[in-house]
């Protein structure tokens, strides 16, 4: 059944996708304001299993090329931090809701001892304000990077849990996967693209009028 459930999420996120590009003249993202989040930072590396690449350079490097996408689109962006420079969670929600934005992206990149483990997690913490955002980003980075679906979990805690408006906590793969790690660093850009293509999708689909279609995660609109 839950195979079931995310083949139609895919299937539906997928078509949606289809008539936002082909309808070229909408521009849902322009005028919103977005927080990216970059986890991590300063003496808080995050994972550290793939050799040299820590997990707080590579959600960064992420995180700006969000932010210029969603700028050359027209929204308005604020990053919690823009250098290797270490946050407490009270920091980041602080300088978030300073911003008065409508949505907050927290980048993270999933870390385990086991180097063959992989696949797409994303967390969200009060269910009214963050489960059906959550859910649509995660329909996203399922189709987008075609990795085991980890599914949509409950997190009560962080930068997430104390922004005003909805945010979700973004775990597209595992950095300390061997393949994962070596496209992360061989230069290409490729991987990160793929990640960043699928959060500002999933952005797109949030502010539309159509995100209707979602419930939340885990449930399809028939």
């Amino acid at each position: 059944m839950k195979k079931i459930t995310t083949l139609f999420l895919v299937t539906a996120f997928l078509l949606f996708s289809n008539f936002v590009l082909a309808n070229e003249t909408e521009n849902f993202l322009t005028g919103r304001k977005i927080v990216i989040d970059a986890g991590h930072g300063g003496k808080d590396p995050g994972t550290t299993q793939c050799a040299g690449l820590y997990e707080s350079d590579a959600n960064l490097n992420i995180a700006f090329q969000l932010k210029a996408k969603l700028e050359e689109n027209g929204a308005e962006v604020f990053m919690t931090r823009d250098d290797d420079t270490y946050l407490t969670n009270e920091d980041r929600y602080d300088y978030a809701n300073s911003t008065g934005s409508d949505a907050l992206i927290s980048i993270h990149l999933n870390g385990s001892l086991d180097h063959t483990k992989n696949g797409t997690l994303s967390l969200y913490s009060k269910p009214r304000k963050d489960q059906e955002f959550t859910g649509i980003l995660h329909s996203s980075m399922l189709a987008e990077l075609a990795l085991p679906d980890l599914g949509t979990t409950n997190f009560m805690s962080g930068v997430i849990l104390r922004f005003n408006g909805p945010a979700s906590l973004q775990e597209p793969l595992y950095l300390s996967n061997t393949a994962e790690c070596l496209a992360l660093k061989d230069g290409t850009g490729i991987r990160q693209q793929q990640i960043v293509n699928a959060l500002f999708n999933g952005l797109d689909v949030w502010f539309s009028e159509d995100r209707e279609v979602f419930l939340s995660p885990g449930q399809f609109k028939n």
